[in-house]
């Protein structure tokens, strides 16, 4: 799972089935909360790594740190993941 973070602020990006769980948002409490702005699957790791970079422009305002937050996910050892066939709609 690749994790990032500053102060009080948060990105996780998790492989699932249908491809890859991006989760953002604040801790609070001196971290005993976790409050979750924000949540989306991606079929491809390319548009995770689009949202990591939104996610953290979202919660600092400071594009310096979602330039950091994406150089940290290139550099991250994923494991090998494709995503699986998405569900027919109901």
């Amino acid at each position: 799972m690749f994790v990032w973070k500053d102060h009080s602020r948060y990105v996780e990006v998790l492989p699932v089935t249908t491809g890859w769980f991006v989760v953002w948002g604040r801790y609070e409490d001196g971290g005993r909360r976790k409050l979750i702005a924000g949540n989306q699957v991606y079929t491809s790791r390319s548009g995770a790594r689009r949202r990591v970079a939104d996610a953290v422009l979202d919660l600092t305002r400071r594009p310096n740190l979602a330039a950091e937050a994406v150089f940290a996910f290139d550099g991250f050892a994923f494991p090998a993941h494709e995503a699986a066939e998405l569900p027919a709609p109901l």
